[in-house]
């Protein structure tokens, strides 16, 4: 179910302090998976190598993904990603957009991204357990 968006003049904390939840889908946890593929799509230049991303959360809309330190992530910026380890998805290439991004830890080697699906899953999938 959609929620209208925050009109900017309300708060975005709520009366015990806490930050408003502004997510539109409830997020999974995944625990141990096998992870997917990612890369860039920068306009006007050559598509960025692939790299490896955990799946920390998924939602009909998009993921959580633990990636190594990304150069310079702009927020917007549109992305590939390959799931074809986790054939629930019913394809092997999803076309999404980067939507945030932060730090994950103090040595700056690996960072948290949000990428938002081009079209969101009709459910969200079952996704292969890693064997670590």
């Amino acid at each position: 179910m959609a929620h209208p968006e925050q009109p900017l003049d309300e708060s975005l904390w709520d009366q015990a302090g806490q930050p408003f939840n502004r997510r539109h889908e409830p997020r999974l946890a995944v625990g141990s998976v096998l992870p997917v593929q990612l890369r860039f799509l920068p306009a006007g230049q050559p598509p960025q190598p692939w790299i490896t991303a955990d799946i920390l959360d998924i939602s009909h809309g998009g993921m959580a993904l633990l990636v190594p330190c990304l150069a310079e992530p702009l927020v917007g910026e549109p992305l590939l990603l390959d799931v074809s380890q986790h054939p629930g998805f019913g394809a092997v290439r999803l076309p999404a957009v980067l939507r945030w991004s932060r730090p994950a830890g103090e040595l700056g080697l690996v960072q948290l991204i949000g990428v938002q699906l081009d079209q969101p899953l009709p459910r969200v999938p079952p996704l292969v357990q890693s064997r670590k």
